[in-house]
């Protein structure tokens, strides 16, 4: 993605949460295979009425401590999952979405940890940063959750494709992680239930796979290639194809299924449900 590797930088949002920890994992990994330097980020927001001439009180003294507990945790993990990597770390002082946002317009890819959905969570993970975040970057935004049981990653890298701009440069990042993976891309178009009984369903969702995927194979010869379409509600379908692969991508806009995919109901079930990292990725990429 040379459009947003411009910035040459991969920052990952850090925290105490276990989350976390896997977000810094997926960051490191993503570093290394792009060659790019790691950033640790760590936003403090200071209490209300007392960041004006707080900064040699012991209470400020202690929050910075303890963020900066925070990125060493990190950038020991980091450091140990690629080693040789380039890491620097940011204490920030802000609120964390201010905070997360302006970073991610020096980033190629911004990095976050989010908590899978369980039957006693069900609010959003991610709360406020992913409500604000998701779709409204200029770089691609991975959201990594903690690893369901049994799931190792290692399968395709999954992309939703439904012909919009946001769906074309999803397809590049995918053959771009594809190949940093050594393994395969699964390109998925989902129709909508009430198109199932069309007898010209598939050849014509296959024809517009084939249109959206021209010349990326031939770019990245060594990546087998796979074409499969859905029928159903787009956000639980795609979430149950990527069960058990590295990743899956998708386009922060779209036409049709995808429209809106990251606001609203459609949207917040995919975040919750998805067992691997989910990457979105804006219209940006000039590839």
């Amino acid at each position: 993605m040379d459009g947003f590797e411009t910035h040459r930088q991969v920052i990952v949002g850090v925290d105490r949460s276990e989350a976390s920890r896997w977000a810094v994992r997926w960051a490191a990994d993503e570093a290394a295979g792009r060659h790019l330097p790691l950033q640790l980020l760590h936003a403090q927001e200071w209490p209300t009425g007392r960041a004006e001439g707080a900064a040699d009180r012991p209470w400020a003294i202690g929050l910075r401590a303890a963020g900066e507990a925070v990125l060493d945790t990190a950038r020991l993990l980091a450091a140990e999952r690629q080693p040789g990597l380039e890491i620097t770390s940011e204490l920030a002082e802000g609120r964390p979405v201010r905070v997360l946002r302006e970073a991610a317009d020096r980033a190629a890819q911004l990095v976050l940890g989010v908590r899978r959905l369980t039957e006693a969570r069900s609010a959003l993970p991610i709360g406020s940063k992913g409500a604000s975040l998701a779709g409204h970057l200029g770089c691609p935004l991975a959201l990594v959750p903690e690893p369901a049981a049994g799931v190792s990653g290692r399968g395709p890298v999954v992309v939703g494709v439904d012909g919009s701009p946001a769906s074309r440069a999803a397809i590049g990042f995918a053959f771009e992680e594809a190949s940093i993976g050594g393994t395969d891309v699964l390109a998925v178009e989902v129709r909508r239930p009430a198109e199932a009984g069309r007898p010209d369903l598939i050849e014509e969702s296959l024809t517009d796979l084939s249109e959206a995927l021209a010349g990326w194979p031939e770019k990245y010869p060594d990546i087998r290639v796979r074409r499969e379409v859905l029928t159903g509600s787009p956000a639980p379908m795609l979430a149950t194809i990527a069960t058990h692969t590295r990743c899956l991508v998708i386009g922060s806009r779209g036409l049709g299924g995808f429209r809106g995919l990251l606001f609203g109901s459609t949207g917040r079930a995919l975040v919750h449900r998805c067992t691997v990292p989910l990457v979105i990725v804006p219209n940006g990429n000039p590839a």
